[in-house]
């Protein structure tokens, strides 16, 4: 499942680069974007045994747009740092023994571990200005994870994985926006079970622009 997911989203992206590189008569910009992200592990988990928490961490790197290839339509492309993951809570028995918790939900924890994710990340996405200020945009994302605080005995984590991504940016001047972005991973970053661990979270990020130009 996770090689046609990462097939498919690999033809995506070269398709739209090989898309849109043949009418290309806007004007494009270069810049850097830094800020802070809020990543959870998992968004739906119902269990007795089980507790997640999102957590704070950072987000910086640099991106290259095209503007108007489609009428108000545009092209953005990032490579960014990403620091995802989150907090997971295993419960204790109600006697003080680490059994999970089956008994007694409402007892302490056994175990509390933050868990650290650091990827760089490639969004390529497509945007629409409806407004002078506002920029809506959503597309695939691919991301490597090179670095992480996870112990050999927590899970035994993915390195690659795909998601979507879906924002806005806010005009603040000429150069600089505030963006938005909400982001999902389509792929595990580990199987612990029936217990889905999966990336998901909130960038709020400054983007700057640094260079402009004139296509022809």
């Amino acid at each position: 499942m996770q090689k046609k997911i990462y097939i498919t989203a690999g033809i995506l992206l070269l398709s739209l680069l090989f898309t849109f590189n043949k009418n290309i008569y806007a004007q494009s910009e270069f810049g850097v974007k830094g800020g802070a992200t809020y990543f959870g592990l998992n968004n739906k988990i119902n269990s007795t045994v089980f507790d997640f928490e999102m957590r704070s961490g950072l987000q910086f790197g640099i991106y290259y747009k095209i503007h108007n290839l489609l009428g108000p339509i545009g092209l953005q492309t990032e490579f960014l740092f990403q620091q995802k993951g989150g907090n997971f809570y295993i419960r204790q028995h109600e006697n003080g023994y680490p059994e999970f918790g089956y008994d007694n939900p409402g007892s302490g924890y056994w175990i509390r571990r933050p868990q650290r994710y650091n990827y760089f990340s490639i969004p390529i996405i497509l945007t629409v200005t409806p407004l002078k200020f506002l920029d809506i945009y959503a597309g695939p994302e691919i991301g490597y994870l090179f670095d992480s605080n996870a112990k050999p005995t927590d899970w035994e984590t993915n390195r690659f994985s795909a998601g979507v991504s879906a924002g806005a940016a806010f005009k603040i001047d000429k150069n600089t926006k505030l963006d938005i972005r909400y982001s999902k991973d389509l792929t595990r970053i580990a199987d612990f079970g029936d217990t889905d661990i999966k990336n998901y979270g909130w960038a709020f990020t400054i983007q700057r622009a640094l260079l402009f130009r004139k296509q022809k």
